[in-house]
């Protein structure tokens, strides 16, 4: 049997230089954490929790999110979703409802593109409408691409994906709601 080629022990080699010298760095060189304004701040990066408040500032909704970056979109809790056309392009019609304080508000978007989602626990899939749509996080807002899915029963009514985060935060899972709701009153 052959062993390793070269290529690959030379690879190998250089990632264990690499972690050596990484591990041997000062504590100067490590990044810097900064209050701002009582917010976590990493340069132009916002900090956060594994969980925070996310606002829908078009439907003036703040829910409760979990912070995922192995999911690739947002998704968001929507209910009585029905597919339409509109001007011979493809919409969506669907109820954004809050359980808590028994509000639901219906709003119709286009449909940018269909996404197909691993289901929990790998076993098949699911396809969902994705749509346009304003998020807020403590002070970031972004217009990004979420899918649609009923999450009632989930903890988190909203799951905020890599498209919201790349870019714009750094992560610190040992902590929750580290910003400041961007909306009025947070609801669970």
């Amino acid at each position: 049997m052959k062993g390793p080629s070269v290529r690959f022990q030379c690879i190998v080699a250089g990632a264990i230089a690499l972690a050596l010298t990484a591990t041997s760095s000062s504590a100067e060189d490590a990044p810097r954490v900064i209050v701002l304004n009582e917010n976590l701040a990493h340069g132009e990066h916002q900090v956060l929790g594994e969980a925070e408040w996310a606002h829908l500032p078009e439907h003036d909704i703040t829910w409760k999110a979990r912070i995922d970056s192995g999911a690739t979109t947002t998704s968001v809790h929507a209910i009585d979703i029905q597919d339409f056309e509109r001007d011979g392009d493809d919409w969506v019609r669907f109820v954004l409802r809050n359980d808590e304080t028994d509000e639901s508000i219906e709003v119709e978007r286009e449909v940018t593109r269909m996404v197909k989602i691993v289901k929990r626990g790998g076993e098949g899939h699911q396809r969902r409408p994705v749509v346009m749509m304003d998020i807020a996080i403590g002070e970031v807002e972004r217009r990004i691409e979420v899918n649609l899915t009923d999450r009632t029963g989930f903890e988190y009514p909203v799951l905020i994906g890599r498209n919201y985060l790349s870019g714009t935060a750094l992560i610190d899972v040992s902590r929750n709601y580290i910003q400041q709701p961007a909306g009025e009153t947070p609801q669970e």
